[in-house]
């Protein structure tokens, strides 16, 4: 380890934690302190949210006296974290590539994000690089909140980033894919660990407060009473009734979230499986706040079949007496950042992050060069002092080798040439590269729309499909009358027939209740971001029992399939 001490902070969306980290025996990690202050995730009180991180960080410091330059976890909610291919080009000219790539994958102007990648995975033709980009205003202001608490930013990192590297620091024997589920107060990260290192993580805005905010609607109630009840019935202290009002909607609300993180999963495991050719985790690991939840890992386990247990941050990690009178032990939930910036900040070189602000990484590296700075100017200085003689001796060994130069240049000339006609191929093959991306995003759509009607016929349940036809458009498919890039998108027609089983009258003509199901189900179909329309809707109850359904689905040409 390079420093005996780092600082490292977590400003989550309902928390800001810092900690004290040390070299261990055994290369463990020692928690000398430990700071947690507790806020209200209200998504109304969004708006202040920087100032009260402000506030929150201040509070931190006072806890404990922590003071110094820290390693800082920048919360899902403000990060965004994309997962791209780029070529394989030699490693001079992989900045600019990335640079490009990064350009067409972040939906704002990189002048206006500070961002950062890291190389994933890659072979001889492709390399997998994960973007992390924040808006450059959030990150500044962010930054200066942490100025004014006594805690100069000296690294960042998305908070799946630093998840990735608490898991693999506290669990290095884990050899087979894994999932680790951080559920936090506004994001949740999902972080598929594989074999050699590769992973694949995804931050979406499903948390514990959706509960709260879900709850809150039904009661009528505000949002903190909320809260306060929602973590009563969870750990069995509401002192309710279980047939109450306030329980069952917890109740609700917390199999709901539950069902909907369910489908994310499975939408996640599939997107890592679909881009590195590997298989489901055999076990899952919930950390963060909203993971506390009674049940949840329960229905996980119900539901994918594979132990389901709780992320420890402490595996690999000593507390010493002041971080266990500070709490730590009993806060695991929120230690998973704090450990993996410890360790990231620990093996990472001494440059400055690339996701702080430009004019704070500079100064930063301005800093770290300046003994080589200084030793340059001194040798300068010293070179100034050799006699008249030597210099004479060097105008003449360069004049003989201006000459040796002058004879060099049709060569050089002819490297121009081919140089240029190099350039020529490299845009060629750029072109065919975004061509095959698209057809790699065409690849994707399909993947969402096919879980997209694996959702909705799980949900109505008992209705299957018989029929799955495509209609394409022909192929000068444009609109007459129309020209160049005016012409609309192409729309792709798909045509399905299936049937609901009428499980309460199987020997009886269909229910009106079963139509109302099949009616649920293509409106359900209709509400996927690839249809735009549903239409010839038929419906056939001849068979006794079953109830036969015939519609068309218009493909949504925003998104393509």
């Amino acid at each position: 380890m390079r420093s005996s001490r780092i600082l490292a902070l977590d400003a989550g969306a309902g928390h800001v934690a810092g900690g004290v980290f040390a070299a261990g025996a055994r290369g463990k990690l020692v928690l000398e302190e430990f700071a947690l202050e507790s806020r209200s995730s209200d998504p109304s009180l969004e708006p202040g949210w920087m100032e009260r991180t402000a506030s929150a960080l201040a509070a931190v410091a006072a806890q404990r006296g922590l003071r110094g330059k820290v390693a800082l976890a920048v919360p899902g909610h403000l990060a965004l974290t994309k997962f791209i291919k780029a070529p394989a080009v030699l490693p001079a000219q992989r900045d600019q590539v990335i640079q490009f790539e990064a350009a067409q994958a972040i939906p704002y102007p990189l002048d206006a994000v500070a961002w950062d990648h890291l190389q994933v995975a890659g072979d001889d033709l492709d390399l997998e690089i994960m973007l992390t980009a924040v808006k450059l205003e959030v990150m500044e202001n962010l930054c200066a909140a942490a100025d004014a608490a006594g805690f100069p930013v000296r690294r960042a990192a998305a908070s799946c980033l630093a998840l990735y590297h608490a898991f693999r620091f506290n669990y290095p024997e884990v050899s087979t894919p894994a999932l680790v589920v951080d559920i936090g107060a506004r994001s949740t990260n999902l972080l598929l660990v594989g074999p050699g290192g590769r992973f694949f993580a995804r931050t979406f805005a499903l948390a514990g407060s959706a509960i709260t905010a879900a709850v809150a609607e039904e009661l009528q109630l505000d949002f903190a009473r909320t809260e306060e009840l929602k973590l009563q019935v969870s750990a069995g202290q509401a002192g309710l009734p279980g047939d109450s009002l306030a329980a069952a909607a917890v109740r609700r609300a917390v199999e709901n979230f539950s069902s909907r993180l369910q489908m994310e999963i499975t939408r996640t495991v599939g997107n890592y499986s679909w881009r590195t050719g590997g298989g489901s985790p055999g076990a899952i690991y919930l950390s963060g706040g909203g993971s506390l939840m009674a049940g949840l890992g329960e229905a996980l386990t119900a539901k994918f079949k594979v132990p389901v247990g709780r992320y420890d941050p402490l595996r690999n990690v000593e507390l010493t007496d002041s971080a266990q009178a500070a709490g730590a032990s009993a806060a695991t939930h929120v230690l998973a950042n704090l450990v993996g910036m410890a360790r990231l900040a620990a093996t990472e070189s001494g440059a400055a992050s690339r996701l702080l602000p430009p004019a704070r990484r500079a100064v930063h590296e301005f800093r770290r060069r300046q003994p080589m700075l200084l030793g340059a100017l001194a040798l300068i200085a010293l070179a100034l002092l050799p006699p008249l003689g030597h210099f004479h001796r060097l105008a003449t060994a360069e004049s003989e080798r201006a000459a040796a130069l002058a004879a060099e240049v049709p060569r050089v000339r002819a490297l121009v040439d081919r140089n240029a006609a190099n350039l020529g191929k490299i845009a060629v093959a750029q072109k065919q590269v975004t061509a095959l991306r698209g057809l790699v995003e065409a690849k994707s759509s399909w993947i969402g729309f096919l879980a997209d009607l694996q959702g909705c016929l799980a949900k109505v349940e008992d209705v299957w499909l018989e029929q799955f036809a495509v209609v394409h458009p022909p192929a000068d498919g444009a609109v007459p009358g129309a020209s160049g890039p005016t012409s609309p998108p192409p729309t792709t027609h798909l045509l399905l027939s299936g049937r609901l089983l009428d499980v309460r009258n199987p020997a009886a003509k269909v229910s009106p209740e079963s139509y109302e199901r099949v009616k649920q189900l293509l409106a359900s179909f209709a509400a996927s971001r690839f249809v735009a329309a549903t239409g010839n809707e038929r419906f056939d109850n001849s068979q006794p029992g079953l109830l036969r359904f015939d519609v068309t689905l218009v493909g949504n040409p925003q998104h393509p399939l």
